[in-house]
């Protein structure tokens, strides 16, 4: 039987280890581009939601952000094989100013961190008037009240030595529906060519095939899409089977709850979970490789072969057909003002005009022929995306293009930092960079920022192995 990369590499990892410090070559390098990426500076137009943001609808100017937010950014440097190099997950937080390097498990596992679910008004320390912007309510960081069982996102953990407030991942929990309905496609019970009718009340059904449902899910982030695809879930009973599966996975902390059962909506903040470790473990079963991976809570081998070679190589088209390309990298706008470069990765032709060159999706004019930059494109990323007011992720896998420097990595990042937030060049406007109508600037740059330092650490950590 093969033998967990991590347990072989028990000695390198320094397993068991009491230490928040950097350890491997691929910590140390995730822990100085979290740093580096100083996002305690950017700036926040204050709270409120997409249609009433307090500070922009009274015509005030954004501040600097009142804490740092929470961001976790999790690597897995694979070899050609898919077999783990190293890995590394950092937390930011107020708690965590400077960064913190999880000490993980030497079977992958983020025990050491007791994992809250995202509160909104414990971020902002209270409630406020969408009216005139003055404060409702009062609430601490974890006091006033104080924490409980029930802010706990995965059980059994309140002595552990680490907490952390986990963001919504806005869409990027999508990516969590596509792997459970390739898990159904592959165990008989759905098709890829089989049809859905979307029913809900006072509205006309509508008939997608499946694989259609999910193209509009993945690459364009349709809402109504994943309505349909959660309300197909719940139709089949199958969104307990999707909780229990990632329990049993040792992927604790992907959870969708309380979505409502008749219209597949209602994605509350609190009850849509995952963390951006889970979630780059998820992205690595998807991607495949050699060997065991981790296991499961009952012991039993995590393999790449919990799919089949078909529904994985549908997948890994899939998210490589995204068409939000403006987070970790930038490749749908480079060169445009006030933005910064990213993951050098490769935009799907589908979505660049052929007469300009523009990247044109969901009715947004992303402004840049990125023709001649496209034919340069060193990776391909397989990722998906996710944006809200609040909240801002990328999560996907990366490999290297023909002829191209070697990599070969998964990365996410998952935080609060949606187009609220900006960088500090846009601090006195009072209309969000995320609302221009050429070449919107919907994350702050320091996300990109962070995906090129670690793009670039990669190609030398893997060179540096040859």
């Amino acid at each position: 039987m093969n033998t967990c990369p991590l347990l072989l590499a028990a000695a390198v990892l320094a397993a068991g280890s009491t230490a928040s410090r950097a350890e491997t070559p691929l910590e140390t390098a995730l822990l100085a581009a979290v740093r580096a990426a100083h996002f305690e500076n950017i700036i926040d137009f204050g709270a409120g939601n997409e249609s009433r943001p307090v500070r922009a609808q009274l015509g005030q100017a954004a501040r600097p952000i009142a804490h740092p937010p929470n961001v976790n950014v999790a690597v897995i440097q694979l070899d050609a094989a898919g077999r783990l190099v190293d890995r590394a997950y950092v937390l930011l937080s107020r708690d965590y100013p400077a960064g913190l390097v999880v000490p993980l498990d030497p079977d992958t596992g983020a025990t050491r961190v007791r994992f809250l679910r995202w509160d909104i008004a414990r971020s902002d320390g209270g409630t406020f008037s969408h009216e005139d912007g003055h404060q409702l309510t009062r609430k601490g960081w974890t006091n006033d009240p104080p924490l409980t069982a029930a802010d706990d996102l995965v059980p059994g953990r309140t002595d552990a030595s680490y907490t952390f407030m986990a963001p919504y991942p806005a869409s990027l929990f999508k990516s969590m529906i596509a792997f459970h309905v390739l898990r159904m496609v592959d165990a008989g019970k759905t098709a890829l060519d089989q049809a859905y009718v979307y029913a809900v009340a006072e509205a006309k059904p509508e008939s997608r095939l499946l694989r259609d449902w999910l193209d509009a899910m993945i690459t364009v982030s349709d809402n109504h899409a994943t309505s349909a695809l959660l309300k197909m879930l719940h139709d089949q009973n199958e969104i307990e089977p999707l909780n229990r599966e990632f329990r049993e996975l040792n992927l604790p902390t992907l959870q969708i709850n309380a979505t409502d059962p008749r219209t597949g909506r209602g994605w509350d903040t609190a009850q849509i979970n995952l963390t951006a470790w889970d979630i780059a473990r998820m992205f690595w079963l998807i991607d495949g490789g050699a060997g065991e991976f981790w296991h499961g809570v009952d012991g039993s081998p995590v393999t790449a072969k919990i799919f089949s070679d078909a529904s994985r190589t549908y997948l890994k088209q899939l998210f490589s057909q995204q068409g939000f390309n403006d987070a970790l990298t930038t490749a749908n706008l480079p060169g445009a003002n006030n933005i910064r470069p990213g993951i050098p990765s490769r935009v799907a032709e589908r979505w660049i005009n052929p007469t300009n060159g523009h990247v044109f999706l969901d009715g947004q004019d992303y402004g840049v022929d990125i023709r001649p930059l496209n034919t340069q494109a060193e990776v391909n990323f397989a990722h998906k995306t996710g944006l809200t007011f609040n909240y801002g992720s990328d999560a996907g896998i990366v490999t290297s293009l023909p002829g191209k420097p070697f990599r070969h990595y998964i990365i996410a990042l998952v935080g609060n930092l949606g187009h609220r937030y900006a960088d500090e060049i846009f601090a006195r406007r009072t209309r969000f960079p995320a609302f221009d109508p050429i070449s919107p600037v919907v994350y702050t740059q320091r996300i990109p920022a962070l995906g090129k330092a670690l793009d670039e650490a990669l190609t030398k950590l893997s060179a540096a192995r040859k």
